[in-house]
């Protein structure tokens, strides 16, 4: 049902870029720390998530960020969680820049891509738990071979995925990058659809008061997990869920054949 040329989830994109790595796996405590539960129902970053991930207009989104900005100034949360939530939305941004049009837009791409490096280097000075500020980091890797092309950075971002699941895999937002890791690479690249799906069945048991922009992720990785695994109606249900929190994603609106 499902063809390659939609796998790419909005939590990850060039996985199909990725070298050999070692091999990990999952165990039911896997997940079981959510560093980022206190912004679950953070209003500024729902609403500049939905308007991305629903493919709303660019400076709309742009608008949005700095609203973004501008409210987590005051928001009663860790300073170092202040940084990693504006790092992942400057990327976000930047790699929907390059969505919009990647010509165009390179350059303030490459601007987002760098305030994301900047506010990652302030949140582990601010105390940010090395596995939070490492899952943002490995994202940011990822998204600066997306907006620049960078060979070095595609390169990294399966090694410190590993290297994080190995040293926290109690981490909610560790395991959730490895799931994507295994399920989105080929074979060759390290990648194992079974592994990806086990992964982020994990994921779902212990995603309780997570925040939507997560439980999309958990819904779209399992959807594409079991229509790679042949099981049509458990993909369609979960594509389902998925859909209902965000409804411009290529994977699962080729499951739900729209």
């Amino acid at each position: 049902m499902f063809r390659a040329s939609a796998r790419r989830s909005l939590f990850a994109v060039i996985l199909v870029f990725l070298a050999f790595s070692a091999s990990i796996s999952a165990s039911d405590e896997d997940g079981s720390v959510n560093y980022f539960l206190p912004m679950a129902e953070d209003i500024a970053y729902g609403d500049f998530c939905r308007h991305v991930f629903n493919g709303g207009a660019l400076n709309g989104a742009i608008l949005l960020y700095d609203f973004l900005e501008e409210s987590l100034d005051s928001a009663p949360y860790d300073e170092w969680m202040k940084d990693l939530a504006l790092s992942r939305a400057s990327c976000i941004l930047a790699r929907y820049c390059i969505q919009t049009d990647k010509k165009a837009n390179k350059e303030i791409a490459r601007d987002y891509m760098r305030r994301a490096d900047d506010l990652i280097a302030e949140a582990r000075d601010n105390g940010a738990p090395e596995s939070a500020a490492g899952v943002v980091e490995a994202l940011a890797a990822s998204f600066w071979y997306l907006v620049d092309g960078s060979l070095s950075m595609g390169m990294k971002f399966p090694k410190m995925v590993n290297a994080l699941y190995k040293e926290h895999p109690e981490d909610f937002h560790v395991l959730l990058i490895a799931s994507d890791r295994y399920l989105q690479a080929p074979p060759i690249a390290g990648g194992n659809k079974k592994k990806g799906l086990r992964f982020f069945q994990n994921a779902e048991r212990v995603m309780d008061g997570c925040a939507e922009w997560d439980a999309f992720t958990v819904y779209a990785g399992l959807a594409l997990g079991y229509d790679e695994a042949g099981d049509d109606a458990k993909a369609i249900e979960y594509a389902e869920k998925a859909y209902a929190i965000y409804k411009a994603d290529p994977i699962v609106n080729e499951i739900l054949g729209k």
